[in-house]
């Protein structure tokens, strides 16, 4: 039995690696037969693996997880080996690994194998939900802090373990808790500063430890410590001067004011990134240099940062040195702060503006979909996206950039909402034609004319919604593009968190913003007793009707997907339709579901946009535009 877990994990990472070299194989392909083989290949291995997987694990893993089956020592070790292969492999399955891991915690502790017992603890500590909150972050969180507590006792530890590479190996994973912890504080939307520096203390304070600890091992840690995180604490205490507590603004101010005067004294090539970069957000921050001339010195050093970045390693996002990818991640947002605060013309403001988002467009689209640490990668760029939509003024730019993370980081999913948006033209307009009074409310009408002399405004209106409305899910990108198995209820509890971080987004522009409500409800229930956020009252918005069109035309289309969904298989577009009847008047708004059977014309062209042959000149056509 243990070759056998053994073999299931491989087999399991070896089906992975084959459905993305199959996706790179397809975005490649200009012939429209070979693309479709490619597209058909892909689905079979994703349909094969979700079966084949889905079955090792009801049958090998999960009986060990419940106790049903006793687990033995060997059982126990290939268990572990394979639930760390996280750490080796860039496997995204935490919440697998976890559960694996969990029981092995419980059953070493029982045995007395402490040291095990830690190490599991340790791995299950540096889980990745770390760094993507949600209902299972805060178990890895106690856990890591927990751990956190235990470099005060490395002494103890030490004497405890006869072995020095035992005793390393333990020391290390206690350190790697706490940069996992310092890299989550300083991925946050809104990161904390007084955290920050309590994690960067936290870790400092190996340093009275110094004589029990290898003198190689203490010199690259404290260089690490020093070099990497301490200005990396500096840098992010700059990016939020506001939130830098009073008492220590004064420090950090002659500190930066020093560094941007000898920073700035250097050749560009001579000079710490970091310090650089944050010395001169601090000036501007602080209002010690104009704006436009923080822009001068910031941006042409930020272009001639180096660009290429080894997304294949599992250490492509970390603290040594400055990368373009790191640069754009952080310093955008400040440098548009910038032009925005200058004394530009307000037409050469909004021409620097686009320039730079336009950079910023083609820089992520030569970022590879499939890369190490990919969640590092979903996180940062929805962040980004976060930090900078605000800026964009222009709708179609706006919509632009979404679609540029989208390509880059969730193509199944951009697909999904033009998808989406073309369901709801089809249902919208024999709606507004045929019912015209279900919109006077609404639009602020009280006549058939009057309906439809706003006809095609509310049907652009309703487009873009459509479009704009799952872009939350880049934060959980990694989750949804790589199961191959069973979405599980703690993963499928993060994923409804996606329409929350789609209106986070867009109600942060000025334009978009007017889609809020409507992104905010599209799974919400036509009766309001189910669907999410559960806290969402979707009989409160004037959009209901747009919503409840939205909440049909998505689950429309996932529901049919042929190609798109590793986790669900396709259902036949009648079949659909009659579980839609079923759920109407709880689930689904029943006069559009009523609409849509009475009328012939409709249910034939949903049936058509729904089909096979349609999705793949549909999704050929989007793969050649967004590749």
């Amino acid at each position: 039995m243990p070759q056998t877990i053994t073999d299931f994990y491989k087999d399991y990472l070896a089906r992975i690696n084959e459905i993305d070299m199959e996706e790179q194989r397809l975005l490649s392909s200009d012939d429209k037969r070979v693309w479709t083989e490619h597209l058909v290949r892909k689905s079979n291995l994703i349909r094969n693996s979700h079966s084949v997987v889905e079955k090792n694990l009801n049958e090998m893993i999960r009986p060990y997880v419940s106790g049903e089956r006793e687990t033995g020592d060997d059982e126990a070790a290939a268990l572990r080996d394979g639930a760390m292969l996280y750490y080796d492999k860039a496997l995204f399955d935490e919440v697998m690994e976890s559960s694996v891991l969990k029981m092995l915690i419980e059953r070493y502790a029982r045995r007395g194998d402490a040291f095990s017992e830690r190490m599991c603890r340790y791995a299950f500590a540096n889980n990745a939900y770390i760094s993507a909150e949600g209902p299972f972050s805060e178990r890895s969180l106690a856990e890591a802090r927990q751990v956190m507590s235990r470099l005060s006792d490395i002494r103890a530890i030490r004497a405890a373990q006869p072995f020095d590479a035992l005793f390393l190996r333990e020391v290390n994973s206690i350190v790697e808790t706490g940069f996992s912890l310092f890299d989550r504080e300083c991925k946050m939307l809104e990161p904390d500063t007084e955290q920050i520096v309590k994690r960067y203390n936290e870790l400092a304070g190996i340093e009275k430890y110094k004589d029990i600890l290898p003198a190689d091992w203490y010199k690259d840690f404290t260089s690490y410590l020093h070099d990497c995180l301490g200005i990396h604490v500096v840098l992010m205490q700059a990016l939020h001067w506001e939130g830098v507590p009073e008492k220590r603004r004064k420090s950090l101010s002659s500190l930066l004011e020093k560094e941007l005067l000898r920073q700035t004294a250097l050749a560009p090539a001579k000079r710490n990134p970091k310090l650089f970069m944050a010395s001169v957000v601090y000036a501007f921050h602080a209002g010690t240099m104009k704006p436009d001339a923080c822009f001068d010195l910031l941006y042409p050093y930020l272009k001639a940062l180096k660009k290429k970045v080894n997304f294949a390693s599992n250490n492509w996002y970390d603290y040594h040195g400055v990368s373009r990818f790191f640069a754009i991640c952080l310093m955008t947002r400040p440098l548009l702060q910038m032009v925005t605060a200058g004394e530009l013309t307000e037409r050469r403001k909004k021409q620097k503006i686009a320039g730079i988002l336009y950079e910023v467009k083609n820089y992520i689209e030569t970022i590879p979909r499939e890369c190490a640490g990919r969640e590092n990668m979903d996180y940062c760029l929805y962040h980004l996206l976060y930090d900078v939509i605000e800026f964009v003024d222009d709708e179609a730019m706006a919509i632009e950039c979404i679609d540029t993370l989208m390509m880059n980081r969730q193509l199944a999913t951009l697909i999904h909402s033009i998808m989406a948006a073309k369901l709801t033209q089809a249902i919208l307009d024999p709606l507004m034609d045929q019912k015209p009074e279900l919109f006077y409310e609404m639009l602020g009408v009280g006549t058939p004319e009057e309906v439809h002399a706003k006809k095609e405004d509310l049907a652009l209106f309703m487009y873009n919604a459509a479009r704009v409305h799952d872009i939350g899910k880049i934060r959980i990108a990694t989750i949804i593009n790589t199961q191959i198995r069973s979405i599980s209820p703690i993963e499928f509890e993060l994923i409804k968190m996606h329409s929350q971080w789609s209106y986070d987004i867009v109600k942060r522009n000025k334009k978009l913003s007017q889609y809020g409500e409507i992104v905010l409800g599209h799974h919400k229930s036509y009766d309001g007793k189910s669907g999410y956020p559960a806290d969402y009252d979707n009989h409160a918005t004037k959009y209901r009707l747009l919503t409840d069109i939205l909440t049909i035309c998505d689950s429309m289309d996932a529901a049919t997907d042929v190609y798109g969904r590793n986790y669900l298989k396709d259902k036949h577009f009648d079949k659909v339709f009659a579980e839609f009847e079923e759920l109407k008047g709880t689930r689904y708004n029943p006069v559009i579901i009523d609409f849509i059977r009475d009328n012939e014309e409709l249910y034939k062209q949903l049936q058509k946009i729904t089909s096979k042959e349609a999705r793949e000149d549909f999704y050929f056509h989007i793969y050649r535009k967004y590749r």
